[in-house]
């Protein structure tokens, strides 16, 4: 009987592990394509048919859901957001000071000049323009023109708009986080430290930002470098120390799953409760990420010049979690040798 219990034993660690490593042996990248410089923008169509990003250069890709690359074209301006119109048929190329309109066969539309700011995006109707100006202060335009304007208390570093154009969230170096609607401020939060990344959800009912610093330079020793996320009334759900600049997020558009890009050289997906689920370490820091609506693929841009379509499924969980997998895994084992030894004494006893 002690002969059969071993071997049950061993048996279950050996399932155990391997179904463990299984999981982190699938391949997450759908496809990678590598570009001429670090990759600063990324997007993807609601129903992931075509995929952009734009390199440091100022270099746009275009490619179809396979990674095939349709076309590139350089602007000479650095792109700091891609936005896809509601049918898909063309695209928004943003950069601090100018907006190009691009079809999907690569054809120049238009372009047209905005008031000089840090960053700036564009809606998915191409009515509404979100960005700074002057760098600290948070503006919305309608129809190119601008409509109202809100001074935070230093550069601003992201801001992110709801489609229909009435909100925007704003990060700035001032250490807040700001949620304006129609000029007026809903609420702020000191994250105590700059505000890098920022993303609403269409319907504002949440806010993900993220801290750092562009100061970082590799080797740094971490820092209280966080993830935050707010409700729409601007109290903290969760927040999460990365360590390093976060200097992408993206959430989908229930919230249901965040996707984080830092200057670890990782992408981390979290769920709404604030659970880290995955994470995938490319050979740069990470500069942009997006996430499909479904919570199923990410975008990925890295200083290591490639864009990345990652199985979010397929993704490593991370280190800690692994732990806590395996020991969910071992413990039913441990249970039903405990059962199984119970049986062979009382076996044994009824036997004498």
């Amino acid at each position: 009987m002690k002969k059969y219990i071993s071997i049950f034993f061993i048996l279950c660690i050996v399932f155990s592990t391997t179904t463990t490593m299984a999981e982190d042996a699938k391949d997450p990248i759908i496809w990678k394509y590598k570009t001429s410089s670090w990759v600063i923008s990324t997007a993807t169509t609601d129903d992931q048919s075509y995929t952009s990003a734009s390199a440091l250069d100022g270099s746009l890709y275009f490619f179809d859901k396979t990674g095939n690359l349709l076309w590139n074209k350089n602007t000479g301006h650095r792109v700091v957001s891609l936005t896809f119109s509601k049918d898909y048929s063309k695209i928004s190329a943003v950069t601090g000071e100018r907006i190009y309109l691009i079809d999907k066969s690569g054809k120049a539309l238009s372009d047209y000049k905005t008031v000089q700011g840090s960053y700036m995006v564009i809606n998915q109707d191409g009515n509404y323009i979100g960005g700074s100006s002057s760098n600290i202060y948070a503006i919305l335009y309608k129809d190119a023109r601008p409509e109202w304007d809100y001074k935070t208390g230093d550069k601003i570093n992201a801001v992110s708009i709801t489609p229909d154009g009435s909100t925007l969230a704003a990060a700035s170096s001032d250490n807040f986080v700001y949620l304006i609607k129609s000029g007026f401020l809903l609420w702020k939060y000191d994250t105590k430290a700059p505000v890098i990344s920022v993303a609403v959800s269409p319907d504002a009912s949440y806010v993900v930002c993220g801290s750092g610093s562009f100061e970082s330079k590799e080797g740094d020793a971490p820092k209280d470098y966080r993830v935050f996320l707010f409700d729409k009334d601007g109290k903290l759900i969760w927040d999460y120390k990365i360590g390093y600049t976060v200097s992408s997020v993206s959430i989908t558009p229930d919230g249901s799953y965040i996707a984080v890009g830092s200057w670890d050289k990782k992408v981390h997906i979290f769920s709404k409760s604030g659970e880290h689920l995955k994470e995938f370490k490319t050979d740069g820091n990470v500069l942009s990420v997006s996430i499909t609506p479904d919570g199923q693929n990410v975008v990925v841009g890295s200083t290591d010049t490639y864009v990345y379509y990652l199985n979010i499924a397929s993704m490593p969980t991370p280190e800690n979690k692994s732990s806590n997998n395996l020991i969910s895994f071992i413990t039913p084992g441990i249970i039903l040798l405990i059962i199984a030894g119970l049986i062979g004494i009382w076996k044994m006893k009824k036997k004498k």
